[in-house]
């Protein structure tokens, strides 16, 4: 699945940094992510994000009156009719790129979201991670994304209508969970909130080779661990953390996968 041509998947993982050397210095450290510079046609730089040879995202500064965050943009086919048949709550109006039209919403539990149509030619190449497997297989790549709401049924009805994606209810460990699909891949999952004092949010599984060395250099680097390294039966073990500048972002180690 080419994330960049196939309606309702997450395709693009981008940090908006109040400080650009100081964040890249922190994931690079953490996760020996290295960049590339990408120039835009307001004469600034945009950093792309790399593991190893693979493309995993790009950083940016934040806009004014943003405080620094993870931002995630969802592939759609046609962003004028996404737009034009929902009444979305837009935090950024349609804009075009060079890569493609896009805009960002909230929805109606107050989670930020983006999304994108990529022009014509943003086809794969050998940097794209393609396919789920290969996210959870690659050291730095975004595996597996999660919205946390108080919500979590109603949000699976509302972004079922929105993307199109089949959202199935499953029984975990910790109560119920709801995945969602593109087609026959999933992408990612559907949670109540843990703490019922942190407002819907989407965040992001990053795969790493052990989560436990990734703990002691993030609290090394001055790094929150706002949920130690736990097991997870049948998944992995996870970790969450929030940057320096309070940006949260979440690691795993996964179990083997199914053949």
């Amino acid at each position: 699945m080419n994330p960049f041509e196939t309606h309702g998947a997450i395709s693009w993982h981008e940090y908006l940094a109040a400080d650009i050397p100081l964040a890249l210095n922190f994931y690079s450290e953490l996760l020996g992510w290295t960049t590339s510079d990408m120039p835009t046609t307001d004469g600034e730089v945009y950093k792309l994000l790399h593991s190893g040879s693979k493309r995993v995202g790009g950083l940016m500064a934040c806009p004014p009156g943003v405080p620094p965050c993870w931002t995630y943009y969802v592939t759609v086919s046609d962003i004028q009719k996404l737009l034009g048949e929902n009444e979305l709550d837009l935090i950024l109006p349609l804009q075009d790129t060079p890569v493609g039209p896009f805009a960002g919403f909230r929805d109606p539990q107050g989670a930020s979201l983006f999304v994108i149509q990529y022009h014509d030619g943003s086809e794969e190449d050998e940097q794209t991670i393609t396919s789920t497997q290969e996210a959870f297989l690659t050291h730095g790549a975004f595996a597996w994304f999660e919205l946390q709401t108080a919500a979590p049924k109603a949000a699976a009805d509302w972004y079922s209508k929105l993307f199109g994606w089949t959202i199935n209810e499953q029984q975990m460990p910790g109560g119920n969970y709801w995945v969602i699909s593109v087609g026959d891949t999933q992408i990612g999952g559907i949670m109540e909130s843990v703490d019922p004092n942190v407002p819907s949010n989407w965040n992001c599984y990053v795969t790493v080779d052990d989560v436990d060395a990734i703990q002691a250099k993030a609290a090394e680097l001055g790094a929150t661990i706002t949920a130690p390294a736990f097991d997870v039966p049948e998944v992995g073990r996870l970790l969450h953390i929030s940057n320096p500048a309070g940006a949260a972002l979440a690691f795993a180690t996964w179990l083997p996968m199914p053949e």
